[in-house]
């Protein structure tokens, strides 16, 4: 079965994040192989944002496959609950049959050029969240749809 990957931009900064994603990936290891991938931050002080933002851009997608599908988060993506998003999941895992990568942008988002070869864009929240934080709330929603999908009784409804 293919597996995840994550794709973030900068280094996870706090103790409770890096703790965080240590929980929930191995959590989800007996469900799914996950692949985290981790892009240089550009410099944004001192430095037009749209330049910096490319230069990260140019980090992710050298980093994903021509016809590998991305999802990219973002806070106004489509919106789904746990059993939408497990449905679109197993949907996906099905049509793709490689691992589906997801993309977390950084401080200040994404490129439009990541954007554009998105093939989905969903968002975990209409709130804005700290970069940081939202990959460990993606790591605990896929663990949330693989154990749901499994039928284990971590999510209830």
């Amino acid at each position: 079965m293919a597996g995840l990957r994550v794709v973030w931009v900068g280094k996870s900064q706090q103790r409770f994040v890096e703790e965080g994603i240590a929980y929930y990936r191995e959590r989800i290891g007996p469900y799914l192989p996950l692949e985290l991938v981790e892009v240089r931050a550009a410099a944004h002080s001192g430095r037009d944002a749209a330049q910096a933002l490319r230069r990260e851009g140019e980090a992710i997608l050298k980093r994903i496959g021509p016809d590998e599908p991305l999802v990219l988060l973002d806070e106004r993506g489509r919106q789904l609950d746990t059993a939408g998003f497990a449905d679109w999941l197993g949907a996906r895992q099905a049509v793709a049959g490689r691992a589906i990568t997801f993309v977390i942008g950084g401080a200040y988002g994404v490129d439009e050029a990541v954007r554009g070869r998105a093939a989905d864009v969903i968002a975990l929240s209409r709130l804005t969240l700290p970069h940081q934080l939202v990959r460990v709330v993606l790591l605990e929603q896929l663990y949330r749809v693989l154990s749901l999908r499994a039928g284990h009784g971590y999510h209830h409804e």
